[in-house]
């Protein structure tokens, strides 16, 4: 459990990075272009590492096409629709809309009837968290009436939702025998794929500017933000619930203003401060209640 804590902790940072790993690389690719190679790419680093481990087994057909329809949702829509919608919104009400991610989760895995339950802690962290992230984003609430932004708004809300569903379905499909870093692979290599379908759809050009910074950008992406992070978040799926898996949409915001608070100098203003407080409290809270849950749980097995 502890190292399943420890690689939430670090996908809170490593994808706290991305956003401007992506804002960079946009600059240069065609936003869906980006997704499919990025994502192909580290799909297909990650499978080929999970090939050379003998220990892992080859899962069968029917269980490829699972994990290749969660990867649809989780990478050709969440990553694809937030990395096209990023052209046209700004940062704070990206990271908004993003946090309502957990929310998502709580409301996929009731429709869904999950095996795994939530109870009345969990889903009043969730709402705490989100509210302390509207505090601290609180002058993005405003870009939510620029005309501008309405296409950028559409696309975050179907990166939320496409994300939010192809968690819920990775906690249900992703079997405890077959590795991490096969299912990251299978999933990542399929949402990839999706990109590059929705490249030849929407994809306005294909020009693609060599620069230096977009092709670091690129690379930090395919090998960092995709094959490390994502093979780490199956992991944390694999030992923790979905709802607190997808907690690092909370946190990631508090680690950038912290390290730009430490690091670069900037403000730290009272209402972050505040937002901040109650996150914290919220992601407590959802914590709390899985804790909770598992007590009960292992209680009702030794009852038996």
């Amino acid at each position: 459990m502890t190292r399943a804590y420890l690689a939430l902790a670090a996908i809170c940072i490593i994808w706290g990075t991305t956003y401007t790993a992506i804002k960079l690389a946009v600059r240069d690719f065609p936003p869906f272009l980006l997704v499919g190679m990025r994502q192909t790419s580290a799909g297909l680093i990650l499978l080929g590492l999970a090939w050379a481990n003998h220990k892992t087994s080859v899962p069968d057909r029917k269980y490829i096409l699972r994990q290749a329809l969660t990867g649809l949702a989780t990478i050709t829509g969440g990553n694809g629709f937030i990395t096209w919608g990023m052209q046209y919104v700004s940062s704070g009400l990206a990271s908004i809309i993003g946090s309502l991610t957990p929310v998502m989760v709580v409301l996929f895995s009731l429709a869904l009837r999950n095996k795994e339950r939530v109870n009345l802690m969990i889903i009043l962290g969730v709402l705490l968290g989100f509210g302390g992230l509207g505090i601290i984003f609180n002058n993005g609430w405003q870009d939510f009436l620029k005309p501008e932004y309405s296409m950028g708004i559409v696309g975050c809300f179907a990166s939320c939702c496409t994300w939010s569903l192809g968690t819920v379905l990775a906690k249900r499909w992703n079997s405890p025998d077959v590795s991490p870093l096969m299912n990251a692979g299978l999933q990542i290599t399929a949402g990839g794929m999706g990109g590059f379908l929705l490249s030849a759809l929407f994809d306005t050009h294909y020009d693609i500017h060599h620069t230096i910074h977009g092709w670091a950008a690129m690379i930090y992406l395919i090998c960092i933000g995709s094959a490390l992070a994502f093979t780490l978040y199956m992991y944390a799926l694999k030992h923790l619930s979905a709802a607190v898996s997808s907690l690092y949409t909370y946190i990631n915001p508090v680690v950038a203003i912290l390290l730009g608070w430490i690091v670069l100098g900037e403000s730290l203003t009272t209402g972050a401060l505040m937002g901040m407080a109650v996150t914290i409290v919220g992601v407590w809270m959802v914590n709390a209640g899985h804790r909770k849950m598992r007590r009960e749980m292992l209680r009702r097995v030794d009852e038996g």
